[in-house]
């Protein structure tokens, strides 16, 4: 059974999850703490900070039609929230857009998300348009 301290957790992490939909990294930054360190996929530098996290995502983002992330489950132990959904940035085409089964590790830290790391669920899809090469 979960507390009410993981229960806010999960919920905190699912209202982040569903505003990528707004497509506003500044926005997002709400949800993070100020020395925010995010692993956008395995293998790939850390992001550390919110100014990084806006430069490295703002442009991304406004140029997509439409970001969707459909929640599967979340479960927090602690102050750990794992979540599996699914990713969906959506450009004008197929070409410019990206589908993929992720499992998401977030750290909470004074109502803060403070580490974040993506990594692909094995088996899953990973579907990228052409636009951006192989993944």
């Amino acid at each position: 059974m979960q507390t009410d301290a993981e229960k806010a957790n999960v919920e905190l992490v699912e209202r982040f999850c569903a505003d990528w939909a707004k497509r506003d990294a500044a926005l997002l930054t709400e949800y993070l703490a100020d020395d925010i360190v995010y692993q956008m996929f395995e293998g790939q530098p850390d992001i550390v900070g919110k100014e990084a996290f806006v430069q490295t995502l703002d442009n991304f983002l406004k140029n997509l039609v439409e970001v969707r992330w459909e929640m599967v489950r979340s479960y927090a132990i602690g102050d750990m929230v794992m979540n599996e959904r699914v990713d969906h940035f959506i450009g004008e085409s197929e070409e410019k857009s990206m589908h993929f089964d992720i499992i998401g590790i977030f750290r909470i830290r004074d109502g803060k998300i403070s580490v974040w790391r993506d990594f692909s669920l094995p088996g899953g899809q990973a579907v990228v348009g052409s636009s951006f090469g192989q993944p």
